[in-house]
């Protein structure tokens, strides 16, 4: 972070002198002396590389570049001072900004219900959607405060990690393609379903992405690198359409709106099924409950909607479903 030319006293003293046009009069408003109020004005211009004042008129005026900086002055120094009144009043009862991002699949099914919880205990907030890696980056260098992501942030101890969701990966093909009859297929089908369609991609800068190319690495798979979507509904609308077949999450499909009646969802092969965790994640002592209970609540969410959903129209699933 880069250093700063000039305080919040000269931005003061500066607002002031624009205001008044006359140097004797903000020392005498600041109880400063004019000497001093000069020596700042000067020190100020050659921080910022730019005339503000021009000292030839009377009253004093502003050049073009002090009109800029007067506004942009009067804007932090009316923050400055709202910050030191909360200071000062101790008032803390309720978060005065929270800022929340959520991986798009949760988005749809938890964004009302967590807007409820958040507008109970903060004055202010933001929610985004977006890819996990850049919330992650995000969280840790403080542009947001609460992630729910498949990026749990292990490595670093600084962390609270609330569990939301652990989901099986699951093989979804065209409605109408049939995979031998079979309930699960087998490797092998699968590399022939890989010669007959095309593999339709999460990006593989996606963290969702970068973890299903492994699994296929590990397979021994290597689809061709044609069709690459940064979202699920562009993915599985794909598949819907007969173009290809991918491999996404149960809350993936559900939440991209494209019905089970437009594609066939499978389990994977194997015996070891790939998985994705979704984990609240904040930094500690900041937020109060505020986590715990937005935690709490989207796996309330999750097992009253979700859940049951999966239960009737793919119950294969439900055993690999953990919430919370």
């Amino acid at each position: 972070m880069r250093s700063f030319d000039f305080d919040l006293k000269a931005l003061q003293v500066f607002v002031m002198t624009a205001q008044t046009g006359n140097m004797t009069e903000t020392a005498k408003r600041l109880g400063l002396t004019q000497s001093s109020v000069s020596q700042t004005l000067s020190v100020l211009e050659k921080g910022v590389n730019a005339k503000l004042l021009d000292r030839s008129i009377r009253p004093v005026g502003l050049t073009i570049a002090g009109r800029y900086f007067f506004d942009q002055s009067s804007h932090l120094l009316s923050q400055a001072e709202q910050t030191q009144r909360v200071i000062a009043q101790g008032s803390f009862e309720q978060l005065h900004l929270v800022r929340i991002a959520l991986v798009d699949s949760l988005a749809t099914a938890l964004g009302k219900p967590l807007i409820e919880v958040v507008k109970r205990r903060t004055e202010n907030w933001t929610l985004t959607t977006g890819r996990s890696n850049m919330h992650a980056d995000a969280l840790l260098s403080r542009q947001l405060d609460i992630i729910i992501s498949d990026d749990a942030l292990e490595d670093n101890d600084d962390i609270c990690r609330y569990p939301i969701l652990s989901e099986p990966f699951v093989l979804v093909v065209p409605a109408n393609f049939q995979v031998c009859g079979a309930n699960q297929p087998s490797l092998q089908q699968v590399k022939q379903l890989e010669k007959e369609l095309d593999f339709v991609r999460y990006t593989q800068d996606s963290l969702i992405g970068i973890c299903i190319e492994r699994y296929l690495k590990r397979l021994a798979i290597e689809p061709s690198l044609r069709l690459q979507l940064d979202n699920t509904f562009a993915v599985l609308s794909m598949v819907a359409a007969g173009i290809g077949w991918t491999i996404t999450t149960p809350l993936c499909l559900y939440q991209s709106g494209i019905g089970l009646d437009q594609v066939k969802c499978l389990p994977l092969p194997g015996k070891a099924p790939l998985h994705r965790q979704l984990t609240l994640v904040c930094r500690r002592h900041e937020l109060g409950d505020l986590p715990q209970k937005m935690a709490e609540d989207s796996c309330d969410i999750m097992r009253q909607s979700f859940l049951p959903e999966l239960e009737e129209d793919l119950p294969w699933l439900v055993a690999g479903i953990n919430i919370g």
